[in-house]
């Protein structure tokens, strides 16, 4: 779902994102993002973010860890400035109304919940992880999940993301699932910091790139 043809209509995934021909991508375009933990989870919260200088709207799925801690996270990254534009649907089990992340069908329930709550036309959706889903169901059941989800993202114009940590997953779970997305980004650290490329996507490159 690259090449956009209007570019008022794309989704930005942000002017540090250093792969420029995978930098806009059209509404319903769903990827994967692969990597170590932390490093995955930085370039998630960077294309979340980008979009909130043009009002988009965030809804994270938060796998491993409690509501407040993520919304602390995330406004962390963004200087704040997340005011009735987040709605974090919580399936860790550390928040007392939270949900399961084996319950699939509430989270499909809340992810609609979440996009009302916004109440914006343009809206970026990201579980934050997969790895977490992992650990309470078999990799079938996620890769039908994410089939949903990327269903759901496409009927509404949206944008999605999903991270996978690569350190704690095999790499037959990790090709299997990547084929419920349009492409993956793939991130990893060295000495200089992070590296990307973007795998999948006909217009990119499938070259490493620095993100600092």
């Amino acid at each position: 779902m690259s090449g956009v043809t209007n570019e008022r209509d794309a989704y930005d995934l942000g002017s540090s994102f250093p792969v420029a021909e995978a930098r806009s991508q059209a509404p319903g375009t769903t990827l994967l993002i692969t990597g170590p933990g932390a490093v995955a989870e930085r370039a998630a919260f960077e294309i979340l973010l980008a979009g909130l200088e043009t009002g988009e709207g965030i809804v994270p799925v938060s796998t491993d860890r409690s509501t407040a801690d993520l919304q602390r996270e995330l406004a962390a990254h963004s200087g704040g400035a997340l005011d009735g534009k987040l709605a974090v649907i919580d399936v860790s089990g550390e928040s007392a109304d939270g949900g399961s992340p084996d319950d699939l069908a509430a989270i499909g329930r809340e992810l609609n919940d979440a996009i009302d709550r916004v109440d914006v036309p343009r809206v970026r959706i990201g579980v934050l992880s997969l790895t977490g889903m992992l650990a309470h169901l078999d990799r079938s059941e996620v890769f039908k999940f994410c089939h949903v989800v990327r269903d759901r993202i496409d009927d509404a114009g949206f944008f999605g993301i999903a991270t996978l940590d690569t350190e704690q997953v095999e790499a037959a779970t990790v090709s299997m699932l990547q084929e419920a997305f349009d492409g993956t980004v793939e991130v990893h650290e060295d000495e200089k910091g992070d590296l990307v490329r973007v795998v999948g996507l006909p217009d990119a490159p499938v070259t490493w790139h620095d993100w600092s």
